[in-house]
This record gives structure tokens, C-alpha cells and sequence, in this order.
């Protein structure tokens, strides 16, 4: 049986023909061209018509036995049609800009909002276990504006609680498990973990230096919260290194910063701005936006004083270049929390583990 009257062989030509056809349209690079090509438009002029068609003869056709005695009948086999796959070659897709400036405000609404819910609880659990005696709710928050060891437990219920709400609402808003949203990329952190320590070390030491030079007020509120108490100051230096960078970290370059960035890569896409704007312009300013609202959250514990709080904006540049050189959330908490431990680290040496407190004063 030769091609030309091999129903296969023929089903088999039309076939190729048909991807040959929708491979050079995908190799033209051509969007429209793949759009406007209909690959069932194709495969219907190319199928063969009335006469053309290969038909088999059941009489002289083995496969189908013999059929002695009935009259002659040509039967067009049914191959069905085609598979219709996907052009072999996909075109490119941009890659989510995840979390941009919506999910940034978003997050910033709940933590706020849970925040203050979570105080609110917090010191009612306190009010009910009786842990700081039988005092009144009224008294206890009195206290907690003041005292770390009433305000650290409830802070950190606070945390928890926001941490509970964001990482399933984000996951579902995002259709991806949170740590991948957000970039948290723990395995690089890991990778650089004592690169990512002594970064931390040195800026805080080197911050402190820069202090020398500039207006610091005299006894800010910070140190006065850490004067209470030993067992208070114990506890903010293990919040200062543990709680806290997560959260923060978490909230400023792990939503602010991206959320930003992405939002003059988006403009980039769009081509209202050039490659080198975003690059040379929109990342700049985007780390500059994230240390000032970053300074200015810490303002009450430094008194407001602008030498503090330019000391303090300059640690979150170092923050944000770590986190967008690294793409890692994870690698900016090592950062944050080795430069924290710095700041407790001449105190602790001061006063003999915080068991001389009053030399502070002196």
C-alpha cells in the first residue's frame, strides 16, 4: 500500500502539516500571527476532500475479512481529529509583583487593628491571672506604658496574634504558601548566616561611633523603660533580638520596601518609565521612604530627637540593600537583630549583666 492510498500514512501527513504550520507561526515571534492562526481552520483546509480522500475497499481489504456475496461499499476510516497542543514554544510571562502597594496597605490595616485589639486582650488576661496582683484593668495599662515587664508580654501576645491573621489571609490572597509571597527565603539567610551577623555587629558599631558626633538626647525613654528593672531589661534585650526585628522586619522590608519597588516596576512594564528610572530613581526612593517611616516609628523611644533618628534611618538603608541584594526577609531579621544586641551590648557591659543599673545614671 503506498502513502498516497495509506489512510494512516495520510492521517499522519495532515497531522505534521498542521504543526509545521503552528510551529512557524510561534517562530515568527509574532503575537498576533499565533493569535490569528486557527489551527482547526487549518486542519480542515488540509484534509482532503470527496475525491482525494483514500478509501478502502472491505472487499480487497484483508483486515476486514471476506465479504463475498455483499455489494461493494467504500468506507472512509475515522481517525478522529488531530491533537490540538500548545505551540511549542510558550511565550514568557512577567513574574508577579507580589506584594505591591495594595497588599502593603492591607497588611498595615490588620497589624494596626490586631495591635491594638491584642494590647487590649493582653492586659485582660493579665487582669484575670492576677500575675501583677489584683490590680484594675485601668491601673494595668497605666503600667504597661512604662514597665517592660508588663508591656513585653503583651506586646508579644500582639505579635503572635498578627502573625496568626496574616500568614493564612496573605497565603489565600496570594494562591501560594506566605513565605514565598513575601520573599522570606530562609535558606539564603542560613547560607549567610555569619556574613549576615557581622554585618549587623559592624553597622551597630559603627552607628554608635557616628553617635559620638551628633545631638543625643539624655535619658530617652528606651533607657529609662530598661532602669526599672533587671529582669525588665533582660527582657528587652531578648525582645530586642528575637521578636522584634521579626515583626519589623517583616512589615517594612518585607511589604512597605517591595510594595513600593514594585510599584515603579509595574510603571516599567507599562513602559511610562525606562529600566534605568526604576533601577536609578524608583529603588532609591523606595529604600529612602522605607527608613524615614522606619526612623519615625521608633521616634517616641529616642525623644523625637532628630540625631537618633537619622542614626536609626541609616541602619534601615543597610536593611533594605540587604534584603533587595539578597531577596531575603530572612537575612534582613539576622541584620536587624545582630545590630540590636549592640545596643544592649555596652549596657550589659556597664552594669555587670544589668545588675547595676544605677550606673547608668552616673
Amino acid at each position: 500500500m503506498t502513502p498516497e492510498t495509506d489512510p494512516n500514512a495520510a492521517h499522519e501527513r495532515w497531522q505534521r502539516e498542521i504543526e509545521e504550520a503552528a510551529l512557524a507561526a510561534a517562530r515568527s515571534n509574532s503575537s498576533a500571527q499565533i493569535r490569528d492562526f486557527d489551527v482547526r481552520a487549518a486542519y480542515e483546509e488540509l484534509e482532503p476532500r470527496g475525491e482525494d480522500v483514500p478509501y478502502w475497499n472491505p472487499i480487497h481489504n484483508p483486515a476486514h475479512g471476506s465479504t463475498h456475496g455483499a455489494d461493494p461499499v467504500q468506507v472512509v476510516p475515522d481517525f478522529g481529529a488531530p491533537d490540538f497542543s500548545e505551540p511549542p514554544h510558550a511565550w514568557p510571562r512577567w513574574p508577579r509583583l507580589i506584594p505591591h502597594l495594595g497588599h502593603t496597605l492591607l497588611f498595615f490595616v490588620i497589624a494596626l487593628l490586631i495591635l491594638a485589639v491584642g494590647q487590649g486582650l493582653g492586659i485582660l488576661l493579665l487582669e484575670q491571672t492576677h500575675l501583677f496582683g489584683h490590680r484594675s484593668f485601668q491601673m494595668l495599662f497605666r503600667l504597661s506604658a512604662d514597665d517592660a515587664r508588663l508591656s513585653l508580654p503583651v506586646q508579644l501576645f500582639s505579635y503572635i496574634l498578627v502573625a496568626v491573621v496574616v500568614i493564612p489571609v496573605f497565603g489565600l490572597i496570594w494562591r501560594e504558601p506566605f513565605s514565598e509571597g513575601v520573599h522570606w527565603n530562609a535558606g539564603k539567610a542560613r547560607q549567610k548566616f555569619l556574613l549576615l551577623a557581622l554585618i549587623g555587629l559592624a553597622s551597630g558599631f559603627g552607628i554608635g561611633a557616628l553617635g559620638n558626633f551628633l545631638p543625643m538626647p539624655q535619658d530617652p525613654p528606651i533607657m529609662q523603660d530598661m532602669m526599672k528593672s533587671p529582669l525588665g531589661a533582660w527582657m528587652m534585650l531578648v525582645f530586642g533580638v528575637t521578636a522584634a526585628p521579626l515583626l519589623e522586619e517583616l512589615a517594612f522590608r518585607g511589604f512597605l520596601l517591595p510594595g513600593l519597588v514594585n510599584s515603579f516596576r509595574w510603571l516599567g512594564r507599562k513602559d511610562v518609565i525606562s529600566d534605568a528610572v526604576v533601577k536609578w530613581i524608583g529603588i532609591p526612593v523606595s529604600i529612602l521612604f522605607t527608613s524615614a517611616c522606619f526612623a519615625l516609628m521608633h521616634s517616641p523611644q529616642v525623644s523625637h530627637a532628630w540625631g537618633p533618628l537619622v542614626l536609626i534611618g541609616s541602619v534601615s538603608i543597610v536593611l533594605c540593600i540587604v534584603r533587595l541584594t539578597m531577596n531575603s526577609v530572612a537575612a534582613g531579621v539576622i541584620v536587624h537583630a545582630a545590630y540590636n544586641f549592640t545596643l544592649f551590648a555596652g549596657v550589659l557591659a556597664q552594669t555587670g549583666g544589668f545588675r547595676h543599673l544605677e550606673r547608668l545614671t552616673t
